[in-house]
């Protein structure tokens, strides 16, 4: 499948370039949460969820305590999740799709999102572009530290990232199902 998604990202002509906060709004994930507040309450998406998967579904879910008036971001179906920090360069910002129907989900504090609000991206396509070689090499370079490496999320956000036009974003995906 990863051989036949970087053809796919390789064969599709680039139309136009856009930065992540060209496509939507980020969010950040759980805030201001202690070790005794996971096991149970509400589900929030964890970080080998998102890093293991394109798509996350509401069965990859934590548990998570949170107060009905406490401030906390949702998840969306169709928001791109993305893993702010690894044990080495290579491995940071994986990025998945959630894909779920749950309307009250929240998201691990070691990651973030972006609600795709303006229609340039088919969120689907974005699910395994996230996975293509082409975009590990281009977020690469984000990662710094020395024994634990995170994310620049500002640099993220503005750095443009080339894409296929919408309709071949969908084609795309509909050749890569079939295959």
């Amino acid at each position: 499948m990863k051989g036949l998604n970087d053809y796919l990202q390789d064969f599709v002509p680039l139309s136009y370039s856009l930065s992540f906060s060209d496509i939507g709004e980020d969010y950040s994930g759980l805030s201001g949460k202690s070790a005794e507040d996971f096991g149970s309450g509400k589900p929030y998406i964890t970080y080998v969820s998102i890093y293991a998967n394109n798509f996350v579904e509401d069965d990859c879910c934590g548990k998570v305590s949170v107060k009905r008036d406490e401030k906390q971001n949702v998840v969306q179906k169709g928001d791109m999740l993305f893993t702010l920090s690894s044990e080495t360069p290579e491995e940071v910002c994986y990025g998945a799709v959630y894909s779920g129907n749950s309307t009250e989900t929240y998201l691990n504090s070691f990651c973030f999102g972006i609600r795709n609000t303006e229609g340039k991206v088919f969120s689907p396509y974005m699910a395994y572009f996230f996975n293509s070689n082409r975009f590990r090499r281009e977020v690469y370079p984000l990662a710094q530290g020395s024994t634990r490496f995170n994310l620049q999320k500002s640099d993220f956000l503005q750095k443009h990232f080339s894409y296929p036009s919408l309709i071949p974003q969908h084609y795309s995906l509909t050749l890569f199902i079939s295959a």
